[in-house]
């Protein structure tokens, strides 16, 4: 058993010339474990210290378990929603009725692609909005982006070639350097 891996599946819906693809919470079930302990000894050392630590100390620690329960909050509640139509890319984050929505036009869409993890970033689907790199789906294996690309060129033929392809690229060429 993995305990690092996203333990529901997306849902990919097609109707009406919309996909819409569901990325529920992640739930990693052995870090939220590890959050919920550190929250437990940081409290632990509060209680028993309480008298002899400093005020700034105190709130300190005090903001550090409060911002540690938001962020494990918003970890274990908020969905992602990213709609595809012939115009628009939409990228919604809900939490429990409250969305946080942004529209993108098509036409300014370009390089969906899906990237690693790296520093500082999680892995996930990334495209390319004018000059500028926007994460789409957050947290996406690449089997669960291979599976939103493949159901996006199925159903929106158009949408998926202007969207994945790579403006201004000529990778597809081979240079062999030989005036080198």
């Amino acid at each position: 058993m993995d305990f690092f891996k996203r333990t529901a599946k997306i849902d990919i819906v097609a109707s009406s010339g919309i996909l819409r693809v569901t990325i529920p919470p992640r739930r990693r079930w052995f870090l939220i474990l590890a959050v919920i302990a550190a929250d437990v000894v940081f409290a632990a050392i509060i209680y028993s210290n309480w008298a002899t630590t400093s005020v700034g100390i105190r709130i300190v620690f005090i903001c550090g378990i409060i911002s540690s329960a938001f962020s494990l909050s918003y970890q274990l509640l908020v969905t992602q929603i990213i709609e595809f139509d012939s115009l628009r890319l939409t990228v919604c984050k809900e939490f429990h009725g409250l969305e946080r929505k942004r529209e993108y036009q098509v036409a300014d869409c370009s390089d969906l692609e899906w990237v690693r993890t790296a520093k500082g970033r999680s892995e996930g689907l990334q495209c390319k909005i004018g000059w500028r790199k926007v994460m789409v789906g957050k947290d996406l294996s690449e089997e669960e982006a291979a599976e939103v690309l493949a159901a996006l060129q199925q159903n929106l033929p158009a949408v998926a070639q202007r969207i994945c392809s790579y403006a201004d690229s000529k990778d597809q060429f081979i240079t062999l350097r030989l005036g080198r």
